[in-house]
Order: structure tokens, then C-alpha cells, then sequence
């Protein structure tokens, strides 16, 4: 059986494992040691709220949520990863649906996210959750190839 668990720095060998073992990190050629120091500064700052899905004693994916974003009770999926031998296994929809549940009950209105343009199958991922397309914001990401990002959003509250 699976839970949803507040991360925290102890787990940060764990976080930057799941990154590594989804690709995310190998495709923009970080080392894993300077995607940890990054993860830890993240940590720090405490702009965002760690959740990961534990299961048989092991991480198997995260997610992150920022507590603001532009206009009135809104909020960010800043980041959402998952190890590849668990895509497709409901991991991340369970990590979505958590974070939705748990702005919702802070009292957030709508969620948004951003993802690369030429990510389909997470666009179709997020769209199947329910979120909408927005707008397409070209040279949004640092690095020169496929650097167009999209931005997502959902409502998960009330209007008033």
C-alpha cells in the first residue's frame, strides 16, 4: 500500500534518485551531486511544499507545490517526478490528485503548471487530469533546444 509523505531535506537523496532514475536530469547532462546541491537550496528556501509517493519503503515519485502564483488563490505545480520503471502506474496521477486535494483544502482556487511544448505525453497526462492549455511562452526555458513552455491550469475551488 502506498502513501503520500511530506519531504524534507532528510529525504534528499531520495528526491534527487527519483529525478535521476526519470530522466529529467540526464537530458540537460547535471551531475547527480549538482542537481542535489540545487535540490537543497530548494528545500531551503521553502517556497514549496514536497510531497513524494512511498511505497515498500521506497520513493517512487514527487511532486512540489508552490503556495503562489499571479492572482487571487492560485497556486503551482512546480515540479512532478517519477521513476520510469513506475510511469503509467498511476504514480503521478496519484500525486496530482493528492496536491489538487491538498491546495484545495488551503483554500487555493486554481492550479496551474508549466511543461515543455514537445513533451506530449505529459501534456496529454496533464490534459487527461483535467487541466487546460493557456498559452505557449517560446525561449521560456534556459537551455536552446526545444525550450518553448506551456502553461496548464485547472480550477479546484470555488469562484467566491
Amino acid at each position: 500500500m502506498f502513501k503520500i509523505v511530506r519531504l524534507t531535506r532528510r529525504n534528499i537523496n531520495q528526491i534527487t534518485q527519483v529525478d535521476f532514475e526519470c530522466g529529467h536530469q540526464l537530458e540537460i547532462g547535471r551531475s547527480f551531486n549538482s542537481y542535489k546541491k540545487e535540490l537543497i537550496e530548494r528545500l531551503d528556501k521553502r517556497q514549496e511544499i514536497f510531497f513524494g509517493y512511498k511505497e515498500d519503503k521506497e520513493i517512487k515519485g514527487y511532486v512540489t507545490l508552490k503556495p503562489f502564483f499571479p492572482g487571487h488563490k492560485h497556486c503551482e505545480v512546480y515540479w512532478i517526478a517519477v521513476k520510469k520503471k513506475y510511469q503509467g502506474k498511476k504514480v503521478g496521477t496519484e500525486l496530482m490528485k493528492f496536491v489538487e486535494n491538498y491546495a484545495k483544502k488551503m483554500g487555493f482556487r486554481k492550479i496551474f503548471l508549466y511543461t515543455n511544448e514537445k513533451m506530449i505525453s505529459v501534456r496529454r497526462f496533464y490534459e487527461g487530469l483535467g487541466y487546460k492549455l493557456i498559452n505557449k511562452f517560446p525561449g521560456y526555458y534556459g537551455f536552446p533546444k526545444n525550450n518553448t513552455a506551456v502553461l496548464y491550469g485547472k480550477m479546484i475551488g470555488k469562484l467566491y
